[in-house]
């Protein structure tokens, strides 16, 4: 079996399961409404989605297309997918969700430090614009990263491999990477801060939700490490010139943006206590009915 079949393999197994997992999270919230009526619920639900779209883009362009040889059944696909979804599109989103992810990360970040300094002033108007936050976020990004869209990109059969690949060979990767780069840092420094803050509000409150908060701030220190490990890897496409080590990084990077992108419901179902209730009550593991108003993921 091919290294290329093996992480193939590896993705899909790991993949599948944190899809049905982000679903069924999605299910539960969006059926108890009131139950997990707060703008974090509406962050998380809004993120995944985007998550979930970086994760199949991903799959299908990188991932599926490497082992797809030019006689098997979807080579038909990777030949024809250029003339639905332009190929200088598809090489775009893939820095630019990079910008969308760790913008996102930093607004989950400052919406829990707002929501516990004043939770009557900041809830409601959290609750009333964050799909405009989440628009910005997702568009934004195209300020920058735009002009990869005059650069020609397709889709195309490599013989040596035997396999497909989406290539543009006039981009200009450095410029653009190391504009991802510095804004990951940039987002990282203000979720860094945000949490820390909140760690710090955290020592004036309630024993018993100072304890359910400390578990919100362990999943966003999860969360930021991901992104720290995505970031060094970015520096050091940028950053070192060892080929055998570029070799390495291109292997692993797209990992761990998979990582970054599909830990979230992992975390959530770990973490929170209201959503492992409400999961095992869809599948009928427990009988018992009682409804709160969730203000935190830990509740």
């Amino acid at each position: 079996m091919s290294s290329t079949l093996t992480l193939f393999l590896a993705s899909t197994l790991y993949g599948l399961p944190s899809l049905i997992l982000y679903i069924l999270t999605f299910v539960v919230i969006l059926r108890h409404r009131k139950t997990f009526d707060s703008s974090f619920f509406q962050l998380y639900v809004f993120d995944g989605i985007m998550n979930l779209f970086t994760y199949i883009m991903g799959f299908v362009v990188i991932r599926l297309a490497s082992v797809t040889c030019g006689e098997c059944v979807m080579a038909p696909l990777f030949r024809n997918l250029g003339s639905i979804i332009p190929p200088s599109l598809l090489k775009t989103l893939q820095p630019h969700m990079a910008y969308v992810q760790y913008s996102i990360t930093a607004l989950v970040s400052l919406n829990r430090l707002t929501v516990l300094i004043n939770y009557n002033v900041f809830e409601p108007i959290w609750k009333r614009f964050t799909w405009i936050f989440i628009l910005l976020a997702f568009f934004a990004p195209f300020l920058k990263t735009y002009v990869m869209l005059i650069f020609k990109a397709e889709i195309s059969y490599i013989e040596a491999t035997d396999s497909f690949e989406l290539v543009s060979n006039d981009l200009p990767f450095r410029e653009i990477f190391l504009s991802v780069f510095m804004f990951m840092m940039i987002t990282m420094i203000i979720s860094t801060l945000c949490n820390l803050l909140s760690f710090r509000f955290l020592r004036s409150l309630s024993i018993q939700r100072k304890k359910a908060e400390a578990n919100f701030l362990i999943i966003m220190s999860i969360t930021c490490f991901v992104q720290f490990v995505g970031a060094v890897l970015t520096g050091g496409l940028l950053f070192h010139e060892s080929a055998e080590l570029l070799g390495i990084i291109l292997v692993v990077l797209p990992y761990s943006s998979d990582l970054l992108s599909l830990l979230q419901p992992w975390l959530l179902v770990c973490f929170s206590k209201a959503i492992r209730k409400q999961i095992k009550e869809t599948f009928g593991w427990s009988s018992e009915q009682h409804i709160v108003q969730i203000r935190s993921i830990t509740s």
